[in-house]
């Protein structure tokens, strides 16, 4: 009876662990046109953007933008990734990894999930690169005037007065 309840409790554990992940893992927009999978053979080349966005440039002039679930530290300053896949498709959920430089040749580091594959033109992909390069411009604050101080109105400005 014992190791029943044992099972049960475990399963039971492993299941309310897992919730918070699988929150974490939800594409931030919702987008009815997106694909759970691209075809590895229609893939030319890809573009890594930033730790979460990689651009996929496909045959036919097609461009999927993937925004992963969650940052993958050095994806964008090695700017590249591996990844192994059982058919010739890469898809949601498939794991890539990133690539560093090693004295033996290149090695594989981080392993991070990919999401889902959002079709744009190539003029939003340009545009998009662009947007996240440029710097957000600062404005100094205006000055306030100055301003008489009287200190002998307020008794809480004089130490001594206590």
């Amino acid at each position: 009876m014992y190791k029943h309840m044992k099972k049960i409790l475990i399963a039971g554990l492993c299941t309310i662990a897992a919730l918070p992940l699988a929150a974490q893992e939800e594409e931030p927009v919702s987008d009815p046109m997106a694909r759970e999978c691209v075809d590895l053979r229609q893939v030319r080349r890809t573009e890594v953007v930033d730790d979460r966005n990689i651009l996929f440039y496909m045959r036919g002039n097609l461009v999927y933008h993937n925004i992963l679930p969650r940052q993958c530290g050095g994806l964008a300053r090695e700017d590249r990734f591996s990844y192994r896949v059982a058919a010739s498709r890469l898809c949601r959920m498939d794991d890539i990894r990133v690539l560093y430089n090693d004295p033996n040749g290149l090695r594989e580091g981080n392993h991070c999930g990919l999401g889902l594959f959002h079709e744009i033109t190539k003029e939003d992909a340009k545009a998009f690169k662009e947007d996240l390069q440029r710097r957000p411009e600062a404005a100094p604050l205006p000055m306030p005037e100055p301003q008489e101080v009287d200190d002998q109105d307020d008794e809480s400005a004089d130490p001594e007065s206590r």
